[in-house]
């Protein structure tokens, strides 16, 4: 059997120490001294009061305190402001008179009962509060991810999580005119920017109820404090992380554009080289060919012609005799004869054949194969253009 001690330590240990517990009790501040302030000598009681931590928060501000705790490793007894008792809290309740307290609480404590334990003690709970007394429920929030999944389930004497809409119904169900969420205990350091993980555990990680017996008490000022909203819901940091992502993709949409209009320029003013650079080709293409044919049509080439021709055969024939003398030395004498009368004949009738048909004009002479390379480039320049 589990000793009344281990939880004492494992609270301890998990919760923080009594500074730490006070500070995040300052939330409650406006609600505490409201009541202090419109009520004679208020009555406050707390559930599951552990070591009195909210007791004295309460304290500080006046009113008699009563807390009720069912481990006895808590109770270090009393004093003039704090009255501690020890006892089951649904058993204590049912002995208390009709509109005894202002204020009742429960820190933490709910999620640790079953639900049948918890609705009776809610009617007990309307059933001794006063006509404008209010309750307030604090226990982890399901809404939370981190929470839900992991942290819930590090406390072993946690039952089950409780939804605030059935908390809220629960406590409507005995009576409450209304009751308000907040959402508390909120980690410091959630904000802007938001990151994926305040998405999954940035929620509130506890959430509180206050249900009003009366929702016009103190003259609606209990109703104006309470329906301010607090915390913030898996549902709001979706939403932040949304806005980040939404303002992080246009920022980049931008950046993009940017590189995208400059490269649009660069390339335009690539292109413009290029026509220019083509354009500058097809020029000289012309004045070439303007060039060639006023050397084709000159007086000079036509009357040169014969002596290109003589120049060319001069050239084959000295071809002809150096090949002669090396035939020579490796045929004989007949053969020699034989292979050359033949060769000659050939000759003599390819260029008297070249002679029938050409007309001695630039049209009928053909150019060499770096012009048509030439003509070809430029031309297909000329199809990328268009």
């Amino acid at each position: 059997m589990m000793d009344e001690n281990f939880y004492l330590r494992f609270e301890n240990l998990h919760r923080g120490d009594s500074k730490t517990l006070l500070d995040k009790f300052r939330v409650y501040e406006p609600l505490v001294s409201l009541i202090c302030s419109e009520v004679n000598k208020p009555k406050f009681l707390d559930i599951g009061c552990g070591n009195g931590e909210f007791l004295t928060f309460i304290s500080s501000f006046g009113g008699d305190v009563i807390g009720i705790e069912k481990n006895s490793a808590y109770l270090k007894g009393e004093n003039n402001k704090i009255l501690l008792e020890h006892s089951d809290a649904l058993t204590w309740l049912k002995l208390q008179d009709d509109s005894s307290f202002d204020f009742v609480s429960a820190i933490h404590v709910i999620e640790h009962l079953e639900f049948i334990y918890l609705y009776e003690m809610v009617g007990e709970i309307k059933r001794v509060l006063k006509e404008n007394g209010i309750i307030l429920f604090e226990t982890p929030n399901p809404d939370n991810v981190t929470v839900a999944t992991k942290n819930f389930y590090t406390d072993p004497t946690h039952l089950r999580l409780i939804p605030s809409s059935l908390l809220s119904f629960v406590i409507k169900d005995h009576g409450f005119s209304v009751t308000y969420k907040w959402g508390v205990n909120e980690s410091a350091h959630v904000g802007k920017p938001t990151r994926i993980y305040d998405v999954i555990g940035g929620a509130s990680p506890d959430y509180t109820i206050f249900g009003l017996a009366n929702e016009n008490a103190f003259g609606g000022k209990l109703k104006n404090l309470l329906r301010s909203p607090k915390g913030r819901s898996t549902k709001e940091m979706c939403d932040l992380f949304e806005e980040r992502y939404q303002h992080d993709y246009s920022m980049l949409s931008k950046e993009l554009k940017k590189i995208d209009n400059k490269n649009f320029e660069q390339n335009c003013y690539y292109r413009d080289q290029m026509f220019e650079v083509s354009k500058e080709m097809v020029r000289l293409r012309h004045a070439f060919e303007l060039e060639l044919s006023s050397i084709y049509k000159s007086k000079s080439w036509k009357i040169t012609s014969p002596l290109r021709f003589v120049a060319n055969g001069l050239r084959v024939g000295k071809r002809i005799i150096s090949n002669a003398f090396i035939s020579l030395k490796n045929n004989s004498m007949r053969d020699f004869f034989a292979i050359y009368i033949e060769k000659c004949r050939r000759f003599v009738m390819g260029t008297l054949g070249d002679m029938e048909k050409k007309n001695w004009n630039h049209r009928g002479l053909k150019r060499g194969a770096f012009f048509e390379k030439y003509k070809r480039m430029l031309n297909k320049a000329i199809r990328k253009k268009k």
